[in-house]
């Protein structure tokens, strides 16, 4: 089958950012497609005074699982994180755009309110269900997403090899011996990629 491959790593893929610009990639392993079940990971920086928690939008379709986790970076700290509504969230007034107020996001509550020219740091790890976007098809597996960030990396399960993709990728093992591919989004749209992978 043919597999589409990245001849040309964009400038963007190896550019250094500042800290607070550190929002531009998140990471997914994929689990075991019988579960419909990823991991992601993903950081950003928040900035803004007063602001007294942190969030991670779940998007329609996926459900979020009970062990989402927050971490302050700057201190190594887990936060309290539980799932919260679009409406809790858009009362706070911390969003520009009001994300919908039957939507689930993932809320991280800070010690104390970001301080006026302070800055800090978070890690969110979440695992994903679902069954729409990740399923098993004719003995592969299948995993159908859109990416919104300029840096995406996605690992498939251990003893997966890859079969078939619609989007240029970097495809790389790593020390595990899990196959990995990178994806870079220069644009300002979403790319829509699909992953099919065989067990070895």
């Amino acid at each position: 089958m043919k597999l589409c491959w990245l001849l040309l790593i964009p400038a963007l893929a190896c550019a250094q950012f500042h800290r607070a610009e550190q929002d531009r990639e998140i990471r997914y392993w994929l689990e075991d497609p019988s579960t419909h079940q990823f991991r992601i990971s993903h950081e950003f920086t928040i900035t803004r005074a007063g602001q007294k928690s942190a969030h991670s939008f779940v998007r329609k379709g996926s459900t979020v699982n009970a062990d989402a986790k927050m971490y302050n970076l700057d201190t190594g700290e887990p936060l309290p994180t539980k799932n919260v509504s679009g409406k809790s969230v858009n009362a706070l007034g911390y969003y520009p755009t009001p994300t919908e107020d039957d939507s689930v996001v993932v809320q991280g509550d800070l010690p104390k309110p970001v301080g006026e020219g302070e800055s800090v740091r978070i890690r969110c790890v979440e695992s994903y269900t679902d069954a729409a976007g990740y399923y098993i098809k004719d003995g592969e597996l299948v995993w159908s997403r859109t990416l919104g960030r300029p840096l995406n990396s996605v690992t498939l399960p251990a003893g997966w090899m890859l079969t078939k993709l619609n989007s240029p990728a970097i495809v790389t093992v790593d020390a595990d011996g899990r196959v990995t591919l990178r994806f870079t989004n220069p644009r300002n749209d979403n790319l829509t990629v699909t992953i099919s992978a065989k067990k070895r």
